[in-house]
């Protein structure tokens, strides 16, 4: 199967859903967020807060145990090779802000609609099944 979405998204909305229906915005409803996937089969994506506090100093790998804490809950961020699979596709994590997934797929099911994407995660557990709910706009096709 082929699926046409090859480019540069922007995130519109992250939802998860509780399990009782509830729906909450992870990072808020001002947060952002960017997906790649290039022909050659490479993806990257990162996900972000909109008030993201800034870390003390000009050093990336500076800052307060604290600063760097609230850095990595405020950003989502992987990359690796892909595979449409039917319904969905595979992520194939080479790298990632949080290491546990590197070496993993990161399953995503896919609704396309022009240049319009909707990735759904199977459900999470965090404590309780959470399912996520992403849609995206492409804002550049290759």
């Amino acid at each position: 199967m082929s699926l046409d979405i090859h480019g540069r998204w922007e995130l519109v909305s992250w939802t998860a859903t509780l399990p009782d229906g509830t729906e909450v915005h992870p990072f808020g409803e001002g947060g952002g967020g960017s997906l790649v996937y290039t022909p050659g089969g490479f993806m990257t994506g990162q996900l972000w807060a909109a008030e993201r506090p800034p870390v003390s100093g000009d050093n990336p790998l500076g800052g307060t145990e604290a600063e760097r804490a609230a850095a990595y809950s405020t950003f989502v961020s992987y990359s690796g090779g892909f595979e449409v699979r039917g319904d969905h596709i595979a992520h194939k994590v080479t790298a990632s802000l949080f290491p546990n997934w590197v070496g993993e797929e990161q399953i995503r099911f896919h609704e396309l609609d022009g240049d319009r994407l909707v990735l759904r995660t199977p459900p999470v557990d965090l404590g309780q099944q959470v399912g996520n709910t992403l849609s995206w706009v492409r804002v550049e096709r290759w």
